[in-house]
């Protein structure tokens, strides 16, 4: 759900930056309805803005959750955020990384697998 100040979280392991560029590909009906991507219909979105949505992948996979989100937005912010939350760090490598801002994911569904590719989801945090 949209809530300004938020960000949500998910990292992944994905085959390539196109696929997951062709994941998180939205688009629009004849009318302006929005068309969620497959990564939202998987994880029950219905609508976000993808304008403030940022994500990437890395050709190494990691499990240091500083390293993941060095260079988004506010990291400095959500990195001590994300890191607090999960006080146990990441017991997983991962290639991928999604965030939506102004958005507080809050459906149940915490994993994926979106065509061979992985999901996971790993919390919400303010970031204002």
């Amino acid at each position: 759900m949209e809530k300004e100040g938020a960000v949500s979280l998910w990292v992944g392991n994905v085959q390539s930056s196109e696929e997951l560029d062709r994941l998180l590909t939205v688009s629009y009906t004849d009318e302006g309805d929005f068309i969620p991507s497959i990564f939202a219909k998987h994880f029950g979105i219905r609508r976000y803005d993808d304008a403030v949505r940022e994500a990437e992948y890395y050709e190494e996979a990691s499990n240091n959750l500083n390293q993941l989100l060095e260079g988004f937005s506010y990291d400095d912010e959500i990195v001590l955020k994300f890191t607090a939350l999960l006080q146990e760090g990441l017991t997983d490598d991962f290639n991928a990384v999604v965030l939506l801002y102004n958005f507080m994911y809050t459906e149940e569904l915490l994993e994926a697998t979106l065509q061979s590719n992985y999901f996971r989801f790993l919390g919400a945090v303010e970031y204002q």
